[in-house]
Formats: C-alpha cells, structure tokens, sequence
C-alpha cells in the first residue's frame, strides 16, 4: 500500500462525530470542535465534538440510570453480550485498524493487533463477569454470615493516545463485565477509534450503558472530580495520575491508575545476544518508542558491551520511517506535534549532560511526510544512571546505554528510579534469572521475553508507576467492585449483646 491512501480525506474517518450518549451522536453542549490530524502528515482528518463539564454531567447522569439495570443483569447474560462486543470489533478490525492507523500514526500491523487485543480483552472479561464469587464465612442453624461483591456504579474512564483501541477495551472490558457502566474520556488527538467502538457496542449493549465524551482537560477534570462517577480509572503519566487522584480525592473516589515507567532491558553476557538484541531493539522502538512498558534503558555487562552495542544499533541504524499506511513502514510519527517537541527536547538534555548520540536512524525524505510528526529513532551511550535521561520517561523512539560490571550494579541501577513498571532480562542461567527478577522492584518482568504482561497475567506497576491491576481476572475484576458483608441472625430472640 502507498502514500496515495494516507493524505487527504479518508472516508473511514472523514464523518460527523459528536459525543456518544444514550446510544447516539451529539453535539457539545457549546458547539465546540477539536480537529484530529494525521501524525504523519499533518492534515486534516475530520472534527470531533468537544465534550465540556455540562456535557460529562448528562453523561454520567444516563450511565447512572443505565447501570440500575445492569447491575442486576445475570451475570452470564453480561457475559454473553460482552462476548458478541468482541465478535464486532473482530467483525470491523479492518476499520478500526486503518482508523487507528489514520489517527494515531502507528503501521498498520501494530494497528491491527492492538484492535485484536480489544476484542481479545472483551472475550476475556465475558468468561469472568460470572465467576466474581462470594464466600460463606458461617453458615449454621442459628446464623448465615456472607460475603458478596457488588459493582460501584458509574465508572469514569481516562485513556490516552498510544494505545486507543486496546486502552478502550481494556478498561471498558472489565468494568462492564463486573456491573458497572461507563463513561470514557479520549485523548483529544486519538478520540475516533474509541467513538467508533462505542457506536459498534451499543449495537449489542443497552443504550446508555457506555458513553464517550472526547475532549481536552475540561471533561477529564470533571469526570474525574464528579461526586456521582464511583470509580475512576486512568492510564497516562504519573504527572497527569497526580492531578486525578487529587481531584478524585475530593469525594472519596477509588482510582486505578496506570502510569508511567522508565523501564530496563539487562544483558547479561551469557545471554543469546542475537536473540536479546532483536527483541531489546523491538520492545524499546515498538509503538515508536510511545509504549509505558517500552525499555528506554538498556543495561550491558561490561564482557558483551562492545558487541551487543553494535548488534542493536545496526538494527536501529536501518529503521524505516514513513506513513502507517505504507506497508514498508517500521516506525511512524509521533502521536503529537507535542511528543515530537519533547522527544527532541530530552535529546537536547541529554548531550547537554554528557551523553552522546551514538546511532539515529533516518529521517523519510518523502515530501509528502515534511509535516508529519517524525523524529529520528535514537541510541544514546556515555549515560550516567543519575542523567535526567535516565531517570525520566521520555516516552519516544530513544534507549540510553548503560554498563554495568556484576549483578548488584545491574539490580542498582534497574531499581534507582522513581518506576517500577516493568524489566527484561535477558541470561541462561535460570538461578540469576530468578535471582535478579525477585530483587528488580517492577511489576512485570519478562525473562528473555519482552517485558509486558500477557492476557491474564496482571498488568501494572510498583512505586510511581500506578495503583492497581489491569488484564487478569483475579485482581482487575476485583478493582472494578466492592465487597458486601451480609449477616443474618436466626436466633430465637436475635443476638444478645
């Protein structure tokens, strides 16, 4: 596929959007539009409607009105129907691919399959909405004492952009599936895959049951500050998560919070260094780098520095730039004109502090693309582990080399941040594996694998990388309820105290 297909008015997306409220379109309550570009480009999608706070209000009103019978649906009906929501995903991935790949910047491929896991997540929580089990603590003749768990009510979801199919399926997958109903948040730049998914669940689902208000930080503020939205889960940077907890706080509102990591690939020189290699190079760059769980730092026993350096910047040296649309395409743009700012921002700050650009891949040279949102795939070595490029997420196509002479000085410096989401480690030896993997604080460690969770496994961090669990039924089910104790005295009398 070219270029021709990437510019210009897309019909996919080119449509009326408003918000998405008791099962239709509408307008802001202003009027209000925000404009949704193509990274690669910088053209013109389409407009979306701006949700404002009244706008959050009548949303969160119909969700509330939506979930009184939700939450007494059988539990094996709400299965049912969240199964057939992943069916249509699956039935319009096409769609939904080149939508996200319009609006986000990523290739096509990576588009797909984060559409997949959407559908995936929604199969996935439909097998759990009735399996959220109670207990009988006692049950005697004279007294039944249970336990139970019952949904909160009005879930208030917060996404961002790098992810916008698999974040809209993962949060709103498990919140329906325990009994809540929603109400979603966009990113203002990727808001369409999430309005298209809305449109094509309210299909199957009772109208009112999900809504979707896009927009900036207005309607975020006000759902994550609404005194009748009673769960609040956001994915996005610790700073962001600061300012919803705090806003959340104000009436007392659980948060699950997904957040940030400045995570660590560490070689060891026993490690298969041409497999290590290609799968560092791939977890760091995937997604362009705008991946919570993308290794921006790359630890290599001092034995295999040399070698393992210029096995992985051979590799980004060769990077292929270009439009998600293009098949040849490796890397695509910068969701944002703002993360292309900051990417070269932090390179900046990084020279500045006495680390040296060893490899930069290059830039495309297709005219059509000098508007886009691209950035030059970049491996940093001299990297002190107490340089700002070492500590702060970046969030971009960059890894900082770092080496290290023994376990403990790789173990120090993984943990010597204020992150802990996730860690690769790549060795032979199953004892050091296990060794190092139970002293790096993270929640996710992958063991000459990848470091993110698979389906089932739960997803999240230590310290300043979140609050709470996602992707596995025994503890993301159990962030979206709340337990009842309910005591039944059968005693002649009642009980004496």
């Amino acid at each position: 596929m070219g270029l021709e297909s990437s510019t210009g008015s897309d019909a996919t997306i080119d449509r009326e959007w408003g918000l998405f409220v008791d099962g239709e379109f509408r307008p802001a309550s202003d009027g209000a539009l925000l404009e949704v570009r193509n990274p690669a480009t910088g053209d013109r999608l389409t407009e979306v409607a701006a949700g404002t706070a009244e706008d959050v209000d009548a949303a969160v009103e119909t969700a509330r009105d939506a979930f009184k019978e939700w939450k007494w649906t059988d539990p094996e009906r709400r299965g049912d129907l969240l199964r057939e929501v992943g069916d249509v995903i699956e039935a319009h991935e096409d769609e939904l691919t080149r939508i996200e790949s319009l609006e986000n910047g990523k290739p096509m491929w990576q588009a797909r399959r984060d559409v997949e896991l959407a559908a995936r997540r929604f199969r996935y929580f439909a097998g759990a909405a009735d399996k959220l089990y109670g207990s009988a603590v006692s049950h005697t003749p004279e007294e039944v004492r249970t336990m139970v768990y019952e949904p909160y009510g009005v879930a208030g979801l917060i996404i961002p952009w790098n992810w916008p199919a698999m974040h809209t399926g993962d949060f709103m997958s498990v919140a329906l599936a325990a009994g809540n109903s929603v109400v979603l948040k966009p990113s203002p730049s990727t808001p369409v895959t999430s309005l298209r998914m809305a449109e094509l669940a309210d299909e199957i689902l009772p109208d009112g049951l999900i809504n979707v208000i896009p927009g900036g930080v207005e309607p975020g503020s006000a759902l994550s500050s609404h005194e009748n939205v009673d769960i609040v889960a956001f994915t996005g940077s610790d700073a962001n998560g600061v300012k919803v907890l705090e806003s959340a706080a104000q009436n007392i509102t659980p948060v699950m919070a997904e957040l940030g990591g400045k995570n660590p690939t560490i070689v060891f020189p026993d490690a298969d260094l041409e497999t290590a290699a290609q799968t560092a190079v791939s977890n760091s760059f995937f997604n362009s780098g705008q991946a919570c769980t993308n290794p921006e730092r790359l630890l290599i026993h001092e034995d295999v520095y040399d070698e393992f350096l210029e096995r992985v910047s051979a590799q980004v040296a060769d990077f292929v730039l270009g439009s998600g649309l293009d098949d040849e395409t490796q890397i695509g743009p910068q969701a944002t004109p703002q993360q292309a700012q900051k990417f070269a921002e932090y390179l900046d700050i990084a020279v500045d502090e006495g680390a040296t650009i060893h490899t930069q891949a290059s830039l495309p040279d297709d005219p059509e693309l000098e508007g886009g949102n691209f950035v030059r795939p970049t491996v940093l070595t001299d990297v002190d582990p107490e340089m700002r490029i070492a500590q702060e997420e970046v969030f971009g196509p960059l890894v900082g080399v770092m080496s290290f002479a023994d376990e403990a000085e790789a173990i120090e410096i993984a943990n010597g941040v204020k992150y802990g989401l996730s860690a690769a480690i790549y060795t032979q030896d199953l004892e050091r594996a296990h060794r190092v993997a139970s002293r790096i604080e993270a929640g996710i460690i992958g063991v000459n694998h990848p470091s993110f969770a698979l389906q089932g496994l739960p997803f999240g961090g230590y310290k300043r990388s979140g609050i709470g669990r996602k992707n596995d039924f025994e503890e993301a089910m159990h962030d979206f309820v709340q337990s009842k104790s309910i005591e039944i005295d059968l005693t002649e009398g009642g009980m004496s105290l």
